[in-house]
């Protein structure tokens, strides 16, 4: 005799779903996975029909109950009369829960080690007594072989898997076929001999200790350090095909062979850039790798522009000291013209710095410059030494077009400024921050963000060298105002920087198609001669912008228009480069 002591149904727009009574309420999970999966019926015209429609639903109802541990369902349908229209229905026995009787793990050729053994087995969530779940006893052919693989047994597979059930009793049985293979240990690194790097340098990224036992993270790490290298066209590490030798405790040595391929070590690079009030600019850029064949990076950039000569070079030698800490030496040379100053500088720089992840880096580091500035007519050296300690949160999605994510980044240097005038010491600290948030599933609209603040401390901005001193306005400010010309101004109307910045930016960003995309802005900034804000000389621009995405990253195209606009700021500037704003 069945008794009926849940009903379900449910209605929508196209119709209602089977009605489904249960002999015994099944667990809420179970009803609510069954609701979900079952078929909408639709307005019925004969008993056929609806009978179809019952089988349909039948089958679905004992493929989710199956996958629940009941196996023997019984599921009766039933043709009922509901407004002179046929409807089907289902009247639902679960039948028992079958539990696990026996799960054997039967090891071909030789077994592991009995401890081994023992974590494996413990490992395996599939247990007698447990239910007999389809996905549970599927999956405990990955768990095996993942715990055999991270126990050293590199060679782990699971041939096949036996199930066996007893309708009676409501049981199932479960079998492993597995075969270990011999447990292995790392022995010597092979490294290449027919690539500039030197062996001695890979061997600093070589995770793998000779003798320990294999490990599927050690190796997979080791593979992702040469390919953050970005030295090879293609990298990899990998067991040998046979054996080197044998412990005397049984396990077999497996040495480690290299497969590389280095990439072209010279690259050329060129770009440009516009702005209404900053003029046109090109740079060409030289990177050689692997100069010392030690991993290291040489790069020199060369920038012309109407306000702008300058050289830079940089020389970078990662896993220097250690993994991911490496040696900076960077030397400058510039020939400088604003409205605010002009200025010739030379500096020399050498830091540390350490790559903890992808998404995080610090630094540390001293440099020596020596300026020549003319300001106001006046003119002034400068020789200053600094330090500095700085930190990158990449969080976001890309570099050159990020759409989700966040970024942070923070500098603090403590310097001392030579000069006829004195000798100052102060501290220059700064912090940017970026946000991009996408509004649309696609991320075809994208909200960003930016916030940037600094300070000078333990000094007037008016003693310091003009480069020290902070700046708003133009391109990587605030849009629509003349280069460095936010902020205070002297008797002449000619920006003097600050001891206090204070700017940020909010840009909406809608990609039309795969190549063009536009964008609004409103940009703000202010900067004072106190360390702290003041809030008298917040000016805001606001604009609109155009974007076409290219193998480089997108092509950015701004036209901004001043809102404070002085006497000697334009109606609007355009801004022309490669890459977002921020």
């Amino acid at each position: 005799m069945v008794f009926l002591l849940f009903l379900l149904s449910r209605h929508d727009a196209y119709g209602q779903s089977i009605d489904i009574s249960y002999a015994i309420e099944p667990p809420a999970n179970i009803k609510a996975t069954i609701k979900e999966a079952l078929p909408d019926i639709t307005i019925l015209d004969s008993a056929l029909q609806a009978r179809r429609q019952a089988r349909r639903a039948k089958a679905v109802v004992e493929k989710n109950l199956n996958s629940y541990g009941y196996y023997k369902p019984e599921i009766t349908i039933k043709i009922i009369d509901v407004d002179n229209r046929p409807r089907p229905s289902l009247t639902v026995k679960t039948g028992p829960l079958f539990k696990l009787d026996r799960v054997l793990m039967d090891y071909a050729g030789v077994p592991p080690k009995p401890n081994d053994m023992m974590i494996v087995e413990s490992a395996l969530s599939v247990k007698p007594g447990l239910a007999a779940i389809p996905i549970d006893i599927i999956d405990g052919e990955r768990v095996i072989s993942t715990e055999l693989r991270r126990l050293g047994y590199a060679f782990a597979i699971i041939k096949s898997r036996d199930v066996i059930g007893d309708l009676e009793a409501a049981t199932i049985s479960v079998r492993y076929n597995i075969e270990s293979g011999d447990k292995v240990k790392i022995g010597q690194t092979l490294y290449p001999d027919n690539i500039a790097t030197k062996a001695n340098y890979l061997s600093r990224i070589n995770p793998l200790e000779r003798g320990q036992t294999y490990a599927p993270e050690t190796l997979a790490q080791f593979n992702s350090r040469l390919s953050d290298t970005r030295l090879f066209s293609k990298s990899q590490a990998r067991l040998s095909d046979v054996p080197s030798d044998q412990t005397e405790s049984g396990d077999v040595i497996y040495d480690i062979i290299l497969d590389l391929v280095e990439r072209p070590r010279n690259t050329v690079a060129a770009g440009a850039s516009y702005g209404t009030n900053e003029g046109f600019g090109v740079t060409a850029e030289l990177t050689r790798r692997n100069l010392t064949r030690r991993g290291d990076l040489l790069a020199a950039a060369l920038q012309l522009a109407e306000r702008e000569i300058s050289l830079d070079t940089q020389w970078r030698s990662p896993n220097e000291l250690g993994y991911g800490k490496g040696l900076v030496i960077n030397a400058r040379l510039l020939d400088e013209e604003t409205d605010s100053f002009d200025q010739q500088l030379a500096r020399l720089g050498v830091g540390y710095e350490a790559v903890v992840n992808s998404r995080f880096n610090y630094n540390f580091g001293v440099s020596g410059q020596y300026i020549s500035q003319t300001e106001t007519g006046i003119e002034q050296d400068f020789q200053t030494l600094s330090g500095s300690a700085g930190l990158n949160l990449d969080y976001s999605d890309s570099l050159l077009d990020p759409s989700v994510g966040w970024r942070l980044s923070g500098e603090l240097a403590p310097s001392y400024a030579f000069s006829d005038q004195g000798d100052r010491s102060y501290v220059r600290a700064l912090a940017h921050g970026r946000v991009y948030r996408p509004l649309t599933r696609d991320n075809r609209v994208v909200i960003a963000a930016r916030l940037r603040a600094g300070a000078l401390l333990g000094a007037d901005a008016a003693d310091i060298p003009s480069e020290e001193r902070f700046y708003a306005g133009g391109g990587g400010s605030v849009r629509g105002y003349s280069y460095q010309a936010v902020g205070p101004r002297d008797i002449n109307d000619i920006a003097t920087g600050g001891s206090f910045l204070l700017d940020g930016s909010v840009e909406a960003r809608w990609r039309y198609n795969s190549k063009i995309g536009v964008v609004a802005f409103v940009d703000a900034g202010d900067v004072s001669t106190q360390a702290y804000p003041t809030f008298n000389t917040l000016e805001f621009g606001v604009g609109m912008g155009a974007r076409y995405q290219t193998p480089a990253g997108p092509i950015r195209f701004d036209i901004a228009i001043p809102l404070d606009a002085s006497e000697t700021d334009g109606p609007f500037q355009i801004y022309l480069s490669i890459g977002q704003a921020f």
